[in-house]
């Protein structure tokens, strides 16, 4: 056996390396997580604006305004907007239910002012 085995200062650097591995594992493992969980996050956020982009299309549709048809006048966009915001509110209604009871609650109490 060498030297080295016996000597006890020996020991406690090798335990303070294991405990220094231990350390930076744990680190690594919460980053990855952090950066799994902003990811998702990300993700969700993307897909949400997805489906109001899809929900947008769609009413401008029904509204009309979809196709092959010349400019509009400047007194028939705010009306055009108007519409389709209508539309795509009442969509986003369907879609998320709970969404459009906080905004009623909101304009509730816009409206007691």
């Amino acid at each position: 056996m060498s030297q080295d085995n016996f000597d006890p200062d020996k020991g406690d650097e090798d335990q303070n390396e294991h405990e220094h591995e231990h350390e930076h594992e744990h680190e690594v493992e919460e980053a990855l997580e952090e950066a799994l969980e902003l990811d998702t996050q990300s993700q969700i956020f993307l897909e949400m604006r997805r489906q109001n982009l899809d929900l947008l299309k769609i009413a401008t549709q029904v509204a009309g305004y979809s196709g092959t048809h010349g400019p509009l006048k400047s007194g028939d966009l705010k009306n055009a907007m108007r519409t389709i915001w209508d539309l795509f509110s009442e969509f986003y209604a369907w879609v998320d239910p709970e969404e459009a009871e906080e905004d009623e609650d909101d304009d509730d109490d816009e409206d007691d002012d």
